[in-house]
């Protein structure tokens, strides 16, 4: 059973801000030691996106690491469609538009998976599904990592916190695409138009014509469904079930960075601005759950796993169902996959301050104006 330390929102105030509470959380998993170099690993959102995590935390995080002694470096790695991070140059420059650039954060942005997206470390996990998988170089060559998630839904893996963010996020290309290659979709011919939309949404050359109908060349295409989502007649169809394929191969490959940093990986997710898509998304779609807090481990099975049992109380009170109600897609198959490979633990040890209600953070609110 792992330790799991929640500040929940309900504490926010003017003595207790979010950059109080993710530098007490810190101190409780921090793996820095004197003279590391530190990835500080976030999503800095897509150019659009407005609801990623606050650049004034990732600071905060720098500003930890370099009281610890360590050498910080924020990084993400670039993607597999077409948009401003499929290289590192656009990446850099996206993340610099969302408030992620040097001179804001007291450290450089790398983009750990080089150039094209295909500097990597080969790592061995003989998963059920993955064998082997591709860590991009800068994080499986950092001394330790802080990972900082943002947790909120995703039409893939129904919940997207630190297991997608290691089994995705730290990955290569080529680790992205064996993660979504069973999402390589077919075409309805009655649905197709023959309008071409998808041929020029997808960076790959994977969606050809074939007389007056769109055709995908499975070899080429990367699973990643991008053009599915550009094509607004429906006729570019995932293959059936294919999720739960997806969250397995994610939950095993998220052991790639595990393992290669083992024992040296300080996990935080914030639970604010439940957005049901991922930061990858160019816009921001209203929040549907009210903002938890935030959550520290070392183990990230765990703190998925109570992040989402928190979000699912959250929601319960609200009669709105569970999180895996949102896209249709349970996001537990990829925590248990992740827990069988040795990635973590779903069981899990929830350490919570004492909860300041609603209505005393209300007087505490009323008390800060009343002094100014």
């Amino acid at each position: 059973m792992s330790d799991v330390f929640f500040k929940p929102a309900e504490n926010i105030g003017a003595e207790e801000t979010q950059i109080d509470q993710i530098t007490d959380l810190f101190s409780k998993i921090s793996p820095v030691h004197e003279g590391d170099i530190v990835a500080v690993k976030i999503h800095p959102g897509e150019y659009g996106n407005t609801t990623h995590v606050h650049p004034v935390l990732v600071k905060t995080l720098a500003d930890l690491v370099k009281e610890a002694g360590g050498i910080p470096f924020v990084t993400d790695t670039t993607v597999l469609y077409k948009g401003r991070r499929f290289n590192a140059p656009d990446l850099i420059c996206t993340a610099a538009s969302n408030g992620f650039s040097q001179a804001g954060m007291g450290a450089p942005f790398i983009c750990a998976d080089g150039l094209q997206g295909d500097d990597s470390v080969v790592v061995r996990i003989d998963g059920e599904k993955v064998s082997e998988t591709t860590v991009a170089s800068a994080i499986a060559r950092a001394d330790s990592m802080i990972m900082l998630s943002h947790c909120k839904g995703h039409p893939a893996s129904g919940f997207g916190g630190a297991v997608k963010n290691l089994g995705m996020g730290c990955l290569d290309k080529a680790g992205k695409t064996f993660v979504h290659k069973p999402g390589v979709p077919g075409i309805d011919p009655e649905k197709c138009t023959g309008c071409r939309k998808c041929i020029s949404e997808c960076p790959w050359d994977a969606l050809y014509m074939d007389g007056n109908m769109a055709r995908v060349n499975n070899e080429l295409c990367k699973g990643d469904l991008s053009c599915a989502n550009s094509c607004r007649y429906g006729a570019i169809v995932p293959p059936e079930g294919f999720t739960d394929e997806m969250q397995a191969r994610l939950g095993e490959a998220a052991f790639g960075p595990v393992k290669i940093l083992e024992g040296r990986i300080g996990y935080i997710n914030w639970i604010f601005n439940l957005t049901p898509g991922c930061d990858c998304f160019n816009f921001s779609a209203p929040a549907f759950a009210g903002d938890i807090g935030m959550l520290a481990s070392k183990d990230p099975v765990a703190i998925d796993a109570a992040s989402i049992d928190l979000i699912n109380r959250r929601m319960k009170q609200g009669h709105l169902g569970q999180i895996a109600g949102v896209w249709g897609i349970d996001p537990v198959i990829h925590l248990e996959h992740a827990a069988r490979i040795g990635a973590g633990s779903l069981q899990y040890s929830l350490l919570t301050d004492k909860i300041i209600r609603s209505e005393n953070v209300i007087n505490r609110l009323k008390g800060f104006k009343d002094n100014e």
